[in-house]
């Protein structure tokens, strides 16, 4: 690995980076048309097997509900291709308003259900970093300052092929 001499062929490696970065952008576009092209050939076909799918899921369906009572001692039947039941489910809806899921929240606790409520803790790293050192010390915690390199490379500067 050679070492860099001087800003001029620093300026190089950033030129040659730019071409890179153009290069690969260029590549993965044309990665994107052609799978897109790929996509075209088979929408229709894949449109058609979507929809006998929903169609067919439908009819299985439809079927069981209306012979359920084939259902009542086993809940599942099993067949050569597949197995088809029913099985018990049970959900709580929850209101979506703001308002709501306060009040909700305020009978919760006054009921004492507290179990029905999720609390999630979570260190701010923003806010502690806007404590003074002496704050961070009494927490145990320690300020770290770091001078990170970046490079922003002038893409607009490489004529592109």
């Amino acid at each position: 690995m050679t070492v860099l001499k001087d800003f001029n062929e620093v300026d190089n490696n950033l030129q040659r980076l730019c071409e890179i970065e153009c290069a690969i952008s260029n590549i993965n576009n044309d990665i994107t048309i052609e799978t897109n092209k790929i996509k075209e050939r088979y929408v229709e076909r894949l449109n058609e097997l979507e929809h006998e799918r929903a169609f067919l899921t439908q009819q299985v369906s439809d079927f069981a509900e209306n012979n359920k009572h084939e259902f009542s001692e086993k809940r599942s039947r099993e067949l050569v291709f597949g197995t088809i039941g029913f099985r018990l489910s049970s959900s709580v809806s929850v209101p979506r308003a703001k308002a709501k899921i306060e009040s909700l929240i305020k009978s919760i606790k006054a009921y004492g259900f507290k179990d029905c409520i999720k609390y999630e803790e979570k260190v701010d790293k923003d806010a502690l970093n806007e404590l003074n050192d002496s704050e961070l010390v009494k927490l145990g915690l320690t300020r770290k300052t770091t001078d990170n390199f970046r490079i922003d490379l002038n893409l607009e500067k490489i004529k592109l092929d």
